[in-house]
């Protein structure tokens, strides 16, 4: 089955740099018929050194690790840190996350709207080097934070709209998961 939607993009730029990304998706079927989907924001992060990142807000959240075969865990650390490949669905995960980038001295701010879970994932170097459009050793210096909805599929019926929201603004590295609000970090 084909189906008939409408999908429109909205992209701004703050004056600080703070980007904002906004999708509408409209079900336009005309034969009465609502559709399901998934989706995620594939948002790749330029880091110094994946092994000297952390992940901050997701911690006692449950996952589905997709490296073994989307079983159910909880995060059990105080923030996520990465020696290995990584592939997880959390969620019903909180508006704001943390990517902590000391060497950069930069903190990634990633807010999410009508989004409930967040992909973490890293390739490694073993799935890196079976990637053809991916450098070697690129793994090392990226990392995806993605806000999506993936658990439980978006379902809209014809004329009904969804509508996510991504959020990213780099701050300094000294802001944490315990001051969610950046504006308190670069003005108080």
């Amino acid at each position: 089955n084909i189906n008939s939607f409408e999908f429109r993009l909205r992209i701004a730029l703050g004056a600080g740099g703070d980007l904002s990304l906004t999708s509408r998706i409209r079900n336009t079927n005309t034969d009465g018929r609502p559709f399901s989907y998934t989706f995620a924001f594939h948002t790749y992060f330029s880091v110094s050194d994946i092994s000297e990142v952390r992940v901050e807000g997701l911690e006692t959240m449950d996952y589905l690790d997709n490296m073994k075969g989307k079983e159910r865990f909880t995060e059990q650390g105080d923030a996520i840190v990465f020696e290995s490949e990584v592939d997880k669905v959390y969620l019903a995960a909180p508006s704001k996350v943390a990517i902590i980038d000391h060497d950069m001295r930069r903190t990634f701010v990633v807010t999410k709207e009508g989004l409930p879970d967040a992909v973490v994932w890293n390739p490694w170097d073993k799935k890196a080097k079976a990637m053809q459009d991916f450098g070697d050793s690129e793994y090392k210096h990226m990392l995806c934070v993605e806000p999506a909805a993936v658990e439980k599929p978006i379902t809209l019926k014809p004329g009904e709209e969804w509508k996510g929201r991504l959020g990213l603004s780099a701050v300094p590295s000294s802001y944490c998961s315990g001051q969610l609000d950046p504006l308190k970090v670069l003005h108080g």
